[in-house]
């Protein structure tokens, strides 16, 4: 009597451990149902927090205008409210960079001289996206790979301990220093 034989069926990573996909949504595409079921639960309720603000935030903006609206011209109430909604509109801009600003594609070092720099010289475009490409031109050294300083004292208020070599310790013993 013989008995089949039974093969293991490859897991996507186990096929092309080498490839790295190109998106996080291609690595979630390779992956088994279980796996993209878990995912989905977990981010699910952060992705209806955002949704719910962004709705609330657009209440709000539908708000300020129509209260604007009901006001007289040049009343105190109405450029109140107009400033309100300008205010809003630069905090949209600005988390709207920011958001874009920390996509790895960007490669931006510091995201918020990037944007001052931006909002000074008018760096976007006609709908309001920042034009990557002239922010590089203007600033290049806010762009590239972050580095990470390597320094093992960092954050710990105290300079690393001297680090001792063979050559220190070979010479110490022979009395030589």
């Amino acid at each position: 009597m013989t008995t089949p034989e039974v093969t293991a069926t490859p897991t996507p990573q186990e096929q092309t451990p080498d490839v790295t996909p190109e998106t996080f949504e291609a690595f979630l595409e390779g992956q088994p149902e279980k796996i993209k079921a878990l995912y989905t639960s977990h981010s699910e309720a952060l992705l209806n927090t955002v949704k719910a603000t962004r709705e609330e935030r657009d209440n709000f903006k539908k708000q300020i205008k129509e209260l604007a609206k009901g006001q007289a011209e040049g009343s105190e109430a109405k450029s109140q409210l107009e400033q309100m909604a300008a205010q809003l509109e630069k905090t949209e801009r600005r988390a709207a960079f920011l958001e874009e600003a920390m996509n790895p594609a960007v490669q931006c070092k510091n995201a918020r001289a990037a944007f001052l720099l931006a909002e000074a010289e008018n760096l976007f475009d006609k709908k309001g996206n920042p034009d990557w490409a002239a922010i590089k031109r203007e600033a290049p050294e806010l762009f590239g790979v972050p580095t990470a300083n390597a320094n093992a004292g960092n954050g710990t208020q105290e300079k690393p301990t001297p680090h001792q070599t063979m050559n220190d310790f070979i010479r110490s013993k022979a009395g030589k220093k």
